[in-house]
């Protein structure tokens, strides 16, 4: 069996600290029945922030505060750019993938 290795060093340089999913807002009403939010036009409460993710494979949402908020939003963009990197190197590997016609290295010698 001839085993041909090609070594090609790559590193993805990333920012840290990373967090998966998303922020959001929301206002809301509530129960009052003379709050304004219950008038014409409505006023509602908030703006409440709120970040939601998987956390042990469930969808979690949590209410979190601006200052949290603008926090989880630096690290979800540091998480989306190391994604977007690690789908360039995935890329760049699967067209240097030894099926396909002209890849860059070729096997030499027979399958056992």
């Amino acid at each position: 069996m001839y085993i041909y290795i090609r070594t090609v060093k790559r590193s993805i340089a990333f920012d840290w600290p990373l967090l998966p999913g998303s922020v959001s807002t929301a206002r809301s009403r509530c129960g009052k029945p003379n709050c304004a939010c219950q008038g014409t036009p409505r006023r509602l409460h908030g703006v409440y922030y709120r970040w939601t993710g998987f956390i042990d494979g469930k969808r979690t949402t949590k209410t979190i505060g601006r200052q949290a908020a603008l926090e989880c939003q630096r690290r979800i963009q540091h998480f989306r750019k190391l994604q977007r990197e690690i789908d360039r190197v995935v890329r760049a590997a699967v067209d240097e993938a030894p099926w396909l016609p002209g890849a860059a290295h070729s096997r030499k010698g027979k399958n056992r």
